[in-house]
């Protein structure tokens, strides 16, 4: 069976080259039928598989059936250009009826390599257009709305509100279990759903939402910022968008069952005794349990319940609960352990630990004995944040300070970020100032421009970094 990526590729990439092709060729043209025949070919794939085919465009991403397509270096430039030709018309999403035939392909892709009519909003002209050349079977719309706008400031102000709006959600569910509430199922669906769609739009602004320190009770943040990295790293691994909200669900609600612990207990600074560690230790059968009975779902959320079952479980098996017959830690599950004990070791969320910075929980999870993690997924996860993730403070050789905003697109630069310099070389501080790839080459040298030196503790400097990435 063809990879669902490369086959979400394949079809962008069949699709530009047929609206080139007739750029530059007549219809009939055998370079025209190949370019066609191959769009066909691939959309059918598509449609068998997964029974239906549609194209978004969302800000600088793509989705095709809600898997993002990752822009590699080889196929870069032909899908951006493909994505700016699909602006350039207003076009936000394409859909596919299975009944498109090659005719209707012809007639779609053609309208789409024409220039935009002036005079007239592009959109509007290309839906007049195909509406009067009869193409019923591939229809286009416009962007949806909460993708609309790519300005910087608006895409942080729509982060903050989904944030804000996630810990409110997680403290009202929580508070009300503790009173015999039921959970508020459509209300926490809908702000997970706002999470994924938030991350696949901007991931690395969302991560910089985990540096926000406006909220007094740090569990309900902890299970927000979990649930923003569980959605990250599930979106890195290929999971649909069905499969991420499933996902970010259950990391919302990962430590629901602690709940049932009394506050004493879970509260307490230094080590638990024997009796105190048993009772917390059971919290994931506490939270099994909740779901089971709470009410408002159309249907339980089964895997999400699961992994809120094996969460601690460890890859071999050596967590909690203890297992009577051997089986195997779900996925969700091994990413949720993952993404904890990552924001456990950034935050205080942890009444044993004072928090240490990113870069140093990173190290932690790479260097953390055999089993307690799932190697392949930890992997995966110091590729997609980086040597240096976001919110670390650094000092560059320049003497420049800044703050890493974003891990370098170029997954072979794990330990070069994207660092936006907040002081100059003579420590002076320039606020937010420009942000810098740390691969960019010095022409007259061709070494690096600039390097990390070495990461250091915001506080030393009385530095608020949710001030530069929240």
């Amino acid at each position: 069976m063809t990879e669902p990526q490369t086959t979400s590729t394949g079809i962008l990439a069949a699709m530009y080259g047929a609206v080139r092709a007739l750029q530059l060729y007549p219809a009939e043209n055998d370079v025209v039928r190949h370019a066609l025949a191959e769009v066909k070919n691939v959309a059918d794939q598509i449609l068998k598989q997964e029974g239906g085919l549609s194209v978004w465009v969302a800000g600088s991403y793509m989705f095709v059936n809600d898997l993002q397509v990752r822009l590699d270096l080889q196929d870069y430039a032909t899908l951006a250009a493909f994505r700016e030709l699909l602006r350039g018309h207003g076009v936000g999403r394409l859909e596919v009826d299975p009944k498109a035939d090659a005719e209707d392909w012809q007639k779609a892709l053609a309208m789409l390599a024409a220039e935009p009519s002036p005079g007239q909003p592009p959109l509007e002209a290309l839906l007049d257009r195909m509406e009067a050349a009869g193409i019923s079977r591939i229809s286009v719309g416009p962007p949806a709305p909460m993708f609309e706008g790519s300005d910087a400031e608006k895409t942080t102000e729509a982060a903050r509100r989904t944030y804000s709006r996630s810990v409110k959600v997680a403290r009202e569910t929580m508070e009300g279990l503790v009173l015999g509430k039921a959970i508020g199922a459509r209300r926490a669906e809908r702000a997970v759903l706002t999470v994924v769609d938030q991350v696949l739009q901007e991931p690395a602004t969302m991560l910089g939402m985990l540096t926000l320190r406006d909220f007094d009770d740090h569990s309900y943040v902890h299970s927000v910022n979990v649930s923003i990295l569980s959605v990250a790293l599930g979106d890195y691994l290929g999971l649909n968008r069905e499969q991420l909200f499933e996902l970010g669900f259950a990391a919302l609600f990962h430590d629901i069952g602690k709940v049932l612990i009394p506050p004493a207990v879970l509260n307490k600074m230094g080590w638990l005794n024997d009796e105190e560690w048993r009772l917390v230790s059971q919290h994931p059968d506490f939270g099994l349990l909740m779901l089971f009975n709470a009410e408002g779902f159309e249907e339980l959320p089964y895997r999400g319940m699961l992994a809120v079952y094996e969460h601690h479980m460890k890859p071999d098996l050596s967590g909690y609960p203890r297992v009577i017959r051997r089986r195997r830690q779900g996925l969700f599950a091994r990413i949720i352990a993952l993404t904890e004990a990552y924001d456990a070791a950034i935050s205080n969320y942890s009444k044993q630990f004072l928090p240490c910075s990113p870069d140093e929980a990173i190290r932690q999870l790479r260097e953390a004995e055999a089993g307690a993690y799932d190697p392949v997924i930890t992997r995966a996860f110091v590729n997609m944040m980086g040597i240096f993730p976001v919110a670390t403070l650094v000092i560059l050789d320049t003497g420049e300070m800044g703050v890493v905003v974003a891990p370098n697109p170029n997954p072979k630069a794990l330990s070069r970020p994207l660092v936006r310099i907040i002081a100059n070389a003579d420590g002076e501080r320039v606020g937010n100032g420009p942000i810098r790839d740390l691969t960019e080459m010095d022409p007259d040298t061709g070494r690096y421009s600039r390097s990390i030196a070495r990461s250091t503790d915001p506080a030393r400097y009385g530095i608020n970094i949710s001030d530069h990435v929240a």
